[in-house]
């Protein structure tokens, strides 16, 4: 039995995938499990992960579940021993001490889950580190901004969480990385920690833009990660402080991005959550 699981569900990123399972391997917590989730995964992407080479590494085959495949993620969940669960998505990439600085909260008595901040990387080749929704302090909206951009990546719990919250909801098609998280809060189970440890490179940002590039974005990072000085700086320009208008206005502009794309989906979501669903999917 390793100290974690880590979960990564992957169906079709052959380009971008090496580069997500190699952040995981280079973790300085190194007794782990990379569990990846083969939601109708492709061959090539499949070739990819069988090609790492590393042990640790375990590949699961299923074919395609409803909607993100939630599903499937419970089953190897479900079989999984560890005593700490993390989860990694298949194009973007971990810090080296993600596990360590998880580790570090969840061996403290206290909430059963930690949230982690984000940085985005955007076209072309912009780090923001000062991403609006973890960067805004205005109040409960400020809140609710930073709970809603908190995927599954963000992400590390203990494993008796799910004894008491239950699994994944399988019965959402999208955004159940979103109702996990938010069930963990709602609960009292979770705690915020404004540390940068993981690049998000957003999908409707990207996906449309790979095909184009000589490599993917990541590989380049994937490099930058490497130096302990980068990192640094990395987060000294994510500490909470004044900002310039400039900047406040690059912010406003990107919210008002996201909206205009993820707010109708976000809305038919939130909808299907009023009429009513399982507050407690998945027991065990």
């Amino acid at each position: 039995m390793t100290l974690f699981d880590v979960i990564l569900p992957t169906r079709g990123r052959a380009h971008t995938i090496g580069y997500a399972i190699e952040s995981v391997l280079r973790q300085t917590v190194a007794d782990f499990t990379l569990e990846i989730v083969g939601d109708g995964c492709d061959e090539e992407t499949e070739r990819v992960v069988l090609g790492t080479g590393d042990p640790r590494v375990k590949f699961s085959r299923f074919s395609k579940g409803m909607g993100f495949g939630y599903a499937h993620r419970n089953t190897v969940l479900r079989r999984g021993r560890s005593p700490y669960v993390a989860y990694m998505t298949d194009d973007d990439l971990l810090f080296p001490d993600h596990l360590e600085l998880a580790l570090s909260a969840l061996e403290r008595p206290g909430p059963s889950l930690a949230a982690f901040r984000a940085a985005q990387v955007r076209f072309p080749d912009d780090l923001d580190p000062n991403f609006f929704a973890f960067d805004w302090n205005l109040g409960r909206f400020s809140a609710f901004l930073r709970d809603w951009f908190i995927g599954s990546a963000n992400l590390a719990h203990r494993r008796s969480l799910f004894d008491r919250l239950g699994y994944w909801d399988e019965t959402l098609f999208r955004f159940g990385d979103r109702e996990f998280y938010n069930r963990a809060r709602r609960a009292g189970e979770s705690v915020f920690l404004d540390e940068v440890t993981l690049l998000r490179f957003f999908a409707r940002q990207w996906d449309s833009r790979y095909a184009s590039l000589p490599e993917p974005p990541q590989a380049r990072y994937a490099r930058r990660m490497r130096d302990p000085e980068w990192r640094r700086q990395v987060r000294l320009r994510a500490v909470r402080g004044p900002r310039r208008l400039r900047l406040r206005a690059d912010q406003a502009r990107d919210f008002v991005g996201f909206a205009l794309r993820s707010g109708p989906k976000f809305l038919r979501f939130a909808a299907r959550k009023a009429r009513g669903g399982r507050t407690r999917p998945g027991s065990p």
